[in-house]
């Protein structure tokens, strides 16, 4: 009987919804719109118009804790882009920013923006789930497929060259004359 309670408590916890876990981001997208701009300077006479590709993104952070970072996922005629957006994003205030030079496919499609991940100033982040088959799970971060390059142990230019000399003269060595 003595270890009977401690089990029933232990069952009871694991039926009890955890709270602390948001499933839902703690920051709202109220606008997301990419839109192309033209030059009007640039008039048929001259050739073709060149266009300005824009994502304007308007949120709002719903936690008590300022967001330093907001990472978006940008979802427009079928292409996926990872937009970071980095300052100290208070409570109830609307940011509304203008990425110029936005990358992507061109169509007429709406734009989707998913808030990904948050980092708060208090230090703690927040990570959308991933939704595999009708369950959320955390997400992943090995996931993340996005190359950064580490340039701290690159070569220098003057390395480079010389490595690059010593490898022609390792497979066509140099013609040595002479001798008598």
């Amino acid at each position: 009987m003595q270890h009977l309670l401690p089990l029933i408590a232990a069952v009871g916890a694991l039926g009890t919804p955890q709270t602390g876990i948001a499933t839902t981001a703690p920051v709202l997208v109220s606008t997301c719109s990419v839109t192309d701009l033209y030059n009007p300077a640039t008039n048929p006479e001259f050739g073709s118009n060149i266009s300005y590709r824009t994502l304007q993104l308007t949120f709002q952070n719903t936690d008590e804790s300022a967001a330093t970072l907001v990472t978006f996922d940008v979802t427009h005629d079928g292409t996926h882009t990872k937009v970071i957006d980095r300052g100290r994003f208070t409570r109830g205030v609307p940011i509304e920013h203008i990425f110029g030079d936005f990358t992507g496919t061109y169509g007429s499609s709406d734009a989707q923006c998913t808030v990904t991940a948050i980092t708060f100033a208090d230090g703690r982040k927040w990570t959308a789930p991933v939704n595999i088959g009708g369950t959320s799970t955390a997400r992943d971060p090995r996931a993340d497929r996005t190359f950064h390059p580490d340039y701290s142990k690159a070569l220098t230019v003057d390395q480079m060259t010389r490595a690059w000399q010593n490898e022609l003269d390792r497979i066509n060595p140099p013609v040595v004359t002479g001798g008598g």
